[in-house]
């Protein structure tokens, strides 16, 4: 696959992630402040995982991305 198109589709997949992540956390940071007052809220179980797991695909983006952008920088400096 073309180097520039892997970057792209990359950086589409780490936005996309990213988002996912932010959505979970904002709902996760809701929860938290009903149950600081004492509104009888607290997250799930399930939430929390969904968030774990939203990190951990955002850090294997991440590193998807750096790898690919340390091969363009190597090919750039071979040619």
């Amino acid at each position: 696959m073309d180097k520039k198109l892997s970057l792209l589709t990359s950086i589409t997949e780490l936005k996309r992630t990213h988002d996912a992540a932010s959505v979970l956390l904002s709902g996760l940071m809701m929860e938290a402040v009903r149950a600081v007052r004492n509104e009888n809220s607290v997250p799930t179980l399930k939430t929390v995982r969904q968030y774990r797991k939203a990190v951990k695909d955002l850090k294997l983006q991440c590193l998807q991305v750096e790898m690919i952008l340390a091969e363009l920088d190597i090919a750039q400096h071979v040619h």
